[in-house]
């Protein structure tokens, strides 16, 4: 398996990066995002996937999370697998077909669409300093893009989980140390 999609120790958490291909901005209103939310609230119930941070952007998610049977890139498959096709079905019936026709140039075989890059980035968070560190910066992803000023304010993160003990979109497990 690549380096790039391997999850070295299932046990810990993991900060994951999944992008859409090319940069697309997907999610670009609030029915896309709901698509990935569903996704991975589905998978927090039924899966066994605990997020323990994340922020949502419109060409890419960060995540901290962890897997009960340690196979992160299992849910990682399923998660984008399953958004793949709803986005690729709405964006067919919104009429996006430019969006359409880069993913489907990116797909390996003829006519499939690739609505994400193949990788996932884990990278194993192993001490509460790096958490803190790794959940900072995932927070900070819509200031620095200029979206908001206060990272509470982007719905699609769990800053005010964390910072305001605001509801979450996105099932949050808070993790102990």
């Amino acid at each position: 398996m690549p380096q790039h999609l391997r999850v070295h120790e299932g046990a810990y958490p993991h900060f994951v990066t999944c992008t859409i291909t090319y940069w697309i901005p997907v999610f670009c209103r609030e029915d896309y995002f709901q698509v990935l939310v569903d996704s991975l609230n589905f998978c927090c119930e039924h899966k066994g996937l605990a997020v323990h941070g994340s922020v949502l952007m419109p060409n890419y998610f960060h995540m901290l999370c962890s897997q009960q049977d340690g196979d992160i890139s299992g849910v990682m498959r399923d998660i984008k697998r399953h958004t793949s096709i709803k986005i690729a079905d709405k964006l067919g019936r919104d009429g996006r077909t430019t969006w359409l026709a880069a993913m489907r140039n990116a797909g390996k075989t003829t006519g499939s669409v690739r609505v994400w890059t193949e990788a996932f980035h884990p990278e194993q968070v192993m001490t509460k300093p790096f958490f803190e560190q790794k959940l900072r910066y995932m927070h900070e992803n819509p200031v620095r893009a200029g979206y908001v000023l206060d990272p509470c304010e982007w719905r699609y993160s769990s800053a005010g989980f964390y910072y305001r003990d605001a509801k979450c979109p996105v099932q949050i497990t808070p993790i102990e140390w």
